[in-house]
């Protein structure tokens, strides 16, 4: 008799609802699969739904951010608004009929481990509280428990002295809604994220009396979309999303292993990027970014988590925008047309030291940066301050016995010590999208849930590089971090599968695409007979967007240069001078 499995999932955010589908359709009745997932909230939606705010919109698009099987029409936009995607979350769940297994208004309070039970199936037990029933607590008992409660919960609020001395509002951006809490203020905002460019950017159109960035390490920008070059053509003007240039063959797909621990390919490439944005923008911290650049030797994809919502750029670049001969060339990210009158602008400084007596903000003192040595003639006293700093983990109703988001090792999802238990949805990736990340890691666990694979035992080669002391751990690169899960579980397809069994168009497709979980499902145990066409289509038309010219730059050119490098390695360990995958592996 197969091993009974009955699954807790806790949250209904993106992550929690394609946790609860990929459990739904691996369940066979020779294998049954029971499934329960539990929220606070009552709606779905998570952060999406409820710390959401007026006029916010996805950074990744929606050919990146949408789950494998359940996607836009083609003709969306490329990116949408926030409601946009809580309504595309309840069209998932209405498709795939998933309601009767969703348990809303449903406050998890407790999850251990069931010691003592008349049925030794389950070894965790979840208690939960019911807002209907009157607060009465129930429990459900089970196998398994994925936690997909997410990044963003639990806000960061760091202590600045003398706070208290602020006349008016201090709050976090999870209680940012509405732009109208800006109008009139002198607001300060606290990071430099992409919830603090947002809010920079609406303070400016709410008509803020003034508008101040802090921040300590700096920001690496880049737009969404490329549009307006005219160096790339007619293509680029209905813009192209940034988060599918990076192309799979020999840049995520079939990459040397000794290439993939140097990460020989991130700075390759960042060269290469620094260069062309020199080229079109006259700086190579970023996209026209003249101010708050990050120190030079964290720049690139190999650090950093790429700030792609740009709005508030050409008021931050004000006061310090440089002239480039060149600029005519990638006209409209300087000053997009309803930006290109206006007056106003962004101070940007360095992060609170404290807030004296009388409101006054002191900023640390930082020499060595031109906006500290600007804001030295200005006085900052703030009547609106907004904590941008992020969120962090807070698994108090986990008994202490259980691992966290932290000491979950194995590819970010479960810990050595007890795999029945996963956490689905804690990793930040530099470029790309958290949800289908989260849908790839669901696969990643269920697969091993059933046996069809094994607990890897490589070294991952997908984390970004961060400072001992960096508050964020869990960066990874979104291209590599796919493929590597996919060549676990076995979804990751070969060139001449592909050919074979889908013909040339989808082989192309997965050559010239970026990393989309839909390229995951082609082959493998979580094949979907929708995967082709919509590599066919919606996919393909990323790739044929690009044009000619793009392609050759995006495409061809890094498959060439990498190939040529992934084989130079390829050689040199057949004749001894590189290790093997397997001897690096010991």
């Amino acid at each position: 008799m197969a091993e009974s499995i009955r699954v807790a999932v806790i949250g209904a955010g993106p992550g929690g609802l394609a946790t609860l589908k990929t459990l739904l359709e691996a369940s066979t009745p020779e294998r049954p699969i029971q499934a329960c997932l539990f929220e606070a909230e009552e709606d779905i939606g998570g952060t999406f739904q409820y710390r959401s705010y007026e006029n916010a919109e996805l950074v990744s698009s929606k050919q990146l951010t949408t789950f494998s099987d359940h996607r836009f029409p083609l003709s969306t936009p490329d990116h949408i608004s926030l409601p946009q995607y809580v309504d595309y979350l309840k069209s998932y769940v209405d498709r795939f009929h998933l309601t009767p297994f969703i348990k809303l208004r449903c406050r998890v309070t407790s999850i251990a481990p069931l010691t003592k039970s008349a049925d030794q199936r389950w070894k965790h037990q979840v208690k939960y509280v019911h807002d209907l029933e009157d607060g009465k607590e129930t429990t459900f008992d089970c196998s398994h428990v994925a936690i997909c409660t997410g990044l963003h919960v639990e806000p960061n609020i760091p202590v600045i002295p003398g706070i208290d001395n602020v006349k008016g509002e201090v709050f976090h951006s999870s209680k940012y809604k509405l732009r109208s809490q800006l109008t009139g203020k002198n607001v300060l905002i606290l990071g430099c994220g992409e919830t603090a460019m947002d809010i920079a950017y609406e303070s400016i159109k709410a008509d803020a009396a003034a508008v101040t960035m802090c921040f300590r390490t700096g920001f690496l920008s880049f737009p969404k979309a490329l549009s307006r070059f005219k160096v790339f053509g007619k293509q680029f003007k209905g813009g192209l999303p940034i988060d599918g240039l990076i192309t799979n063959l020999f840049e995520t797909a079939y990459v040397h292993h000794s290439i993939a621990t140097s990460r020989m390919r991130w700075f390759v490439s960042d060269f290469v990027i620094k260069r062309v944005l020199w080229f079109l923008t006259g700086t190579q911290a970023g996209m026209n970014q003249h101010v708050g650049a990050l120190p030079y030797d964290r720049l690139g994809r190999a650090y950093v988590f790429l700030n792609k919502s740009s709005k508030a750029m050409p008021y931050l670049n004000r006061p310090y925008q440089e002239k480039h001969p060149l600029a005519f060339l990638g006209n409209g990210y300087v000053d997009p047309p309803e930006d290109a009158n206006s007056k106003r602008w962004v101070d940007t400084c360095s992060f609170p030291e404290r807030i004296d007596e009388t409101g006054r903000v002191i900023f640390e003192k930082r020499p060595d940066r031109k906006d500290w040595r600007r804001m030295q003639s200005i006085q900052v006293r703030p009547d609106c301050i907004v904590y941008c700093t992020g969120y962090k983990q807070d698994f108090k109703w986990l008994d202490p016995s259980y691992p966290t988001a932290s000491t979950a090792t194995i590819r970010n999802i479960i810990s050595p010590s007890d795999p029945s238990v996963a956490f689905i949805g804690f990793v930040r990736p530099g470029v790309g999208a958290i949800p289908p990340i989260a849908e790839q890691q669901a696969m990643w666990w269920t697969a091993l849930m059933l046996g069809e694979m094994r607990i890897p035992a490589d070294p991952p080669h997908y984390h970004l590089l961060s400072k001992s002391t960096s508050r964020i751990q869990y960066g990874v690169d979104h291209s590599a971090y796919m493929s590597t899960l996919a060549r676990d579980f076995g979804g990751a397809p070969g060139l001449i599968e592909l050919w074979k069994e889908h013909g040339v168009r989808v082989l192309l497709a997965y050559c010239f695409g970026a990393s989309f979980v839909t390229f995951y499902r082609l082959v493998g145990p979580f094949r979907c007979k929708e995967a082709p066409e919509i590599t066919k289509a919606e996919l393909a038309e990323t790739i044929l967007r690009r044009g000619l010219l793009g392609n050759f730059f995006f495409g061809v050119m890094p498959m060439f240069f990498y190939g040529v490098i992934n084989g130079i390695a390829l050689l040199l360990g057949m004749v001894g001078l590189l290790p093997t995958e397997k001897s690096a592996m010991l």
